[in-house]
């Protein structure tokens, strides 16, 4: 980086290894994503991109181009280059976990048997 200047707000330091999990989007900064809410309860979904100096004139361009024909109740506009994605070397990030036997109901019955075993040996009458 040149001296004098400073990174953009949304920008992270590169590490020194150069391996980072995410990047912004190369995208001039007069290209914003357009994302469509049909109803009150669905997402909001991207639906395209327009070219526009501001939020404004992005809302009114995106309002003209994507609500014509398609049911809208709102809309979201996001300047391109603040938008970021992982990069390809992230993938390990999305790898499932290897142990997934607490999303089984049988550790519950055998906690379950446990609590109830431990339960009946501090209650024994002979400790009465």
């Amino acid at each position: 980086m040149a001296a004098g200047v400073r990174p953009a707000p949304g920008d992270t330091p590169r590490s020194e290894a150069g391996d980072r999990w995410q990047r912004a989007l190369d995208a001039p900064r007069d290209v914003w994503a357009v994302f469509l809410q049909a109803r009150r309860r669905d997402p909001h979904i991207y639906v395209g991109d327009v070219h526009a100096p501001d939020a404004e004139m992005a809302l009114v361009l995106a309002k003209e181009g994507y609500t014509r024909r398609d049911p809208c109740v709102n809309l979201w506009v996001v300047r391109a280059d603040q938008i970021h994605a992982t990069t390809a070397g992230a993938e390990e990030m999305f790898e499932p976990a290897t142990d997934k036997s607490y999303r089984f109901g049988g550790s519950y019955r055998q906690q379950q048997k446990v609590y109830r075993s431990a339960w009946r040996l501090s209650h024994r009458e002979e400790d009465q």
